[in-house]
């Protein structure tokens, strides 16, 4: 899909999202479970998401216009900056639409806290106060793992213990990415970044 484009040859809109990093020990562990799910028994047909890709949606906006950009951020930067970070947080390996028949497997954030719902509530509402569409859908906090080329029932794969093992998670910052969809996969790259206290 090609951007509309502005006279001057700038992109009137962006696919952009806003996310939650993880640290570099919690993206270890991430990798970790999906590299023991991609050489497990009945591991089917899929397609990774390399650590570098391993990120916490917590918006996506889908078209972006550019000139929102900097307003979104500015409207993000106080939820975040010089507050600190949602306390350390399981997982657990999961997939959409189901575990039967999986399409995407991902390892979901407990999030027992209700903290990460609370941020992306408060995101939510600083996007709509910048002319976004609310989002629709309930939060489910998680990091994908991988994209299946077909269905698959994945109740014996997604073995439990293999989430278990990997610990928890923290969080550093929430940063606004531009995503550049290509044969090759995605690429983000990332227009803002506010870091927790």
């Amino acid at each position: 899909m090609d951007d509309a484009r502005k006279p001057n040859g700038a992109p009137e809109a962006i696919r952009a999202f806003l996310a939650l990093g993880l640290d570099s020990t919690s993206l270890r562990r991430v990798a970790r479970v999906a590299d023991r799910l991609r050489m497990g028994s009945g591991a089917p047909s899929a397609t990774w998401a390399p650590p570098a890709r391993m990120h916490v949606t917590l918006k996506f906006m889908g078209e972006l216009p550019t000139a929102t950009v900097a307003p979104l951020a500015a409207a993000v930067r106080p939820l975040v900056e010089g507050r600190p970070a949602p306390k350390a947080i399981p997982f657990r390996l999961d997939a959409f639409p189901t575990v039967q028949q999986a399409h995407v497997i991902v390892l979901e954030l407990l999030d027992p806290s209700g903290e990460l719902s609370e941020l992306a509530k408060k995101v939510d509402r600083a996007a709509h106060e910048c002319g976004l569409a609310r989002e629709t859908k309930p939060f489910r906090p998680h990091v994908t793992l991988a994209r299946l080329k077909r269905p698959y029932d994945a109740r014996r794969w997604l073995r439990p213990d293999l989430a278990t093992m990997s610990g928890e998670c923290t969080v550093l910052h929430v940063t606004l990415f531009q995503s550049q969809l290509s044969s090759s996969g995605p690429s983000h790259t990332p227009l803002a970044r506010f870091a927790f206290a």
